[in-house]
């Protein structure tokens, strides 16, 4: 690990202090595990967890026109969600080459924050800034911030974390200033808010407000919280301290990984990257029918898928790991792996796969093997996800 070139989130002294494995990962000193992956991960999954994530990415997009530059800049119908909620999209290059998966909060028609995966902030932002170069030349009121060192990122996830936030938060405003965020609409109450929408909470005995969201990255019930950079330390802390209400825990990196793999959630650099295109990921879904995107052109023309995602389980007890190499039954070369991991709430290993013809039928496909190491592993054609306890509502 290198300090030259890793930061540290706000939290990093604390993770230190609690003893946690620290790895380099996104440009970023973050905790691997505290004590267990598997069973930081089983409390996610059966009571709660709280995670830093301050190493993401907030981008804010200001102006007269945002709404008709969020539009174009992402592939999903962005501004039409109402004030208050939330919507995942994509961002594309000219060849339909995903450049990342985002989370878009938009606060008025005018005002919109997209968070971003933190290895891409500074080629998300540059990208975002490029076009809103082109806007203006154009005659359009727009402009872009990179807020991202100036914001604390906390989520507390699992069945449990509404018993502890719902304790401990309470609606600060409806309309009007929320720590560093601007509401120019009247926010739901906390207890009121459903996934992919966003409101305003106070921590009155510490005096802190954030942004709360219903949201995670866990396929569980949970929360995110947006708050100042320098009260992140005191947030983290009087929830823990609190963890009675949850059974809260602090999560690492590696069980915040296989919690998203078993609710099969993409990871940026496994199944998206730029040589991928939506089709090839089976995200269609996100690709607005209605307006023009960048990256919308090419996608017309293509015909057909040039990759397919599967997702499979093995029965053995080997792990299998990035671009290791999928085979069909007369072992011949097929594909490779996309992220490979061992489910904690199953007992077995998981993973995605990238088929390099598109024409093969998974469905027929139904078992293919991995080369591990030498080792020819049989793997078997399961619908995703892994995991099915979580309830949006």
């Amino acid at each position: 690990m290198d300090a030259r070139v890793n930061k540290r989130t706000p939290l990093y002294d604390e993770h230190v202090k609690a003893g946690a494995k620290i790895v380099s990962f996104a440009g970023f000193f973050m905790p691997l595990y505290y004590k267990s992956i598997i069973e930081e991960h089983l409390n996610v999954r059966n009571d709660s967890g709280i995670f830093d994530i301050s190493h993401m990415g907030e981008i804010i997009i200001k102006g007269r026109d945002a709404s008709s530059f969020v539009d174009y800049i992402f592939t999903a119908d962005v501004s039409k969600i109402r004030n208050g909620e939330i919507m995942y999209s994509l961002i594309l290059n000219e060849k339909g080459g995903i450049i990342d998966d985002v989370t878009v909060f938009k606060f008025s028609d005018s005002d919109y924050m997209a968070v971003v995966n933190a290895a891409n902030t500074p080629k998300d932002f540059s990208w975002m800034h490029y076009q809103q170069i082109e806007f203006q030349k154009a005659g359009n009121d727009v402009t872009v911030e990179n807020i991202s060192e100036t914001v604390g990122l906390l989520s507390v996830q699992g069945p449990k974390s509404r018993d502890l936030v719902y304790s401990l938060a309470s609606d600060a405003v409806n309309k009007g200033k929320c720590g560093l965020f601007d509401f120019k609409f009247n926010a739901k109450p906390v207890k009121e808010l459903k996934h992919f929408e966003f409101g305003c909470a106070v921590f009155k005995d510490i005096n802190v407000e954030a942004l709360i969201s219903r949201s995670g990255y866990t396929g569980e019930f949970g929360f995110e919280m947006f708050v100042s950079a320098e009260k992140t330390v005191v947030l983290w802390n009087y929830l823990l301290k609190n963890s009675r209400l949850s059974n809260l825990i602090p999560i690492g990196l590696g069980a915040r990984d296989t919690l998203r793999f078993e609710a099969a959630l993409p990871l940026y650099g496994h199944e998206l990257d730029e040589t991928i295109n939506p089709y090839d990921a089976g995200f269609e879904k996100y690709l607005s029918t209605t307006k023009n995107f960048i990256g919308k052109e090419a996608l017309s023309n293509i015909k057909n898928k040039e990759k397919r995602l599967i997702f499979f389980k093995l029965s053995g007890k080997q792990i299998p790991r990035h671009l290791q190499r999928i085979l069909d039954n007369n072992l011949k070369p097929i594909g490779c792996i996309a992220s490979g991991t061992y489910s904690p709430s199953n007992k077995f290993p998981i993973g995605s796969a990238y088929l390099s013809d598109a024409n093969i039928d998974p469905l027929f496909l139904k078992d293919f093997f991995i080369d591990i190491r030498g080792n020819f592993e049989k793997a078997e054609v399961v619908t995703p996800p892994f995991h099915r306890n979580f309830k949006r509502s």
